[in-house]
């Protein structure tokens, strides 16, 4: 009995991950037949068929080696990967815009930060639609996602944090398409130049100009987000 017990725990421990991990594999909906007919026609100099990014329906020419790529672009060809250029300040934001590049995975030169979908290789013709991405593939654009919001929030952040910077004018972040109010500062002070409006735009600085310990104040460059 007590051997019996043992074997039994011993295999619901060996197979516990399997359940576990197998039911959080997200699975993309199968394509229905409407969808299958709307799809564009592929050019027939196509060397090679992949699924269209995320859940899409549709086969798309895959990226050949050398042109652009990205996170929510068709994957590069067999054999290569999208990299980020090797002098790009903002890695993920270009992966993110679909300014990558294809390239050799073995290439020593590109940067180790990349772009990796977890899809089967496809051949010739072959119908790329019969199987669908796991996991992997959503956390990856999720986490750029959430890379890219940072980013952004910090140069907000450090706009609003900073008044030792001076910046003439001085704008508000722009929200629901409008472009937020800007103003007139003093470059020393940081503060509002007393009978200047606030306004949606460039406030023209240059017609306000105040001396003061004789430092003449101009307009030096716009912060816009």
């Amino acid at each position: 009995m007590v051997t019996f017990l043992t074997y039994s725990l011993l295999l619901g421990y060996l197979l516990l991950p399997g359940l576990v991990f197998g039911d959080l594999a997200f699975r993309c909906p199968s394509c229905t037949a409407e969808q299958m007919v709307a799809c564009p026609k592929v050019d027939a100099m196509c060397s090679e068929l992949v699924r269209e990014p995320g859940c899409g329906c549709c086969p798309l020419c895959a990226r050949m080696e050398g042109e652009l790529c990205g996170v929510y672009t068709p994957r590069c060809s067999t054999g290569l990967r999208c990299y980020p250029t090797i002098d790009a300040d903002f890695p993920l934001q270009q992966l993110i815009q679909g300014f990558g590049r294809c390239g050799h995975r073995d290439d020593p030169e590109i940067t180790e930060i990349h772009v990796s979908y977890i899809v089967p290789e496809v051949q010739g013709t072959e119908n790329p639609l019969n199987k669908r991405p796991v996991v992997d593939t959503w956390i990856w654009q999720e986490t750029a996602r959430k890379q890219h919001q940072n980013d952004c929030k910090t140069k907000l952040k450090t706009n609003q944090e900073e008044p030792r910077i001076q910046r003439i004018p001085q704008c508000n972040m722009s929200t629901h398409g409008q472009r937020g109010e800007c103003w007139c500062v003093n470059p020393l002070t940081g503060v509002q130049i007393p009978t200047t409006p606030k306004v949606r735009g460039d406030p023209n600085c240059n017609q306000f100009e105040e001396v003061k310990n004789g430092a003449k104040f101009t307009q030096t460059s716009l912060i816009l987000f």
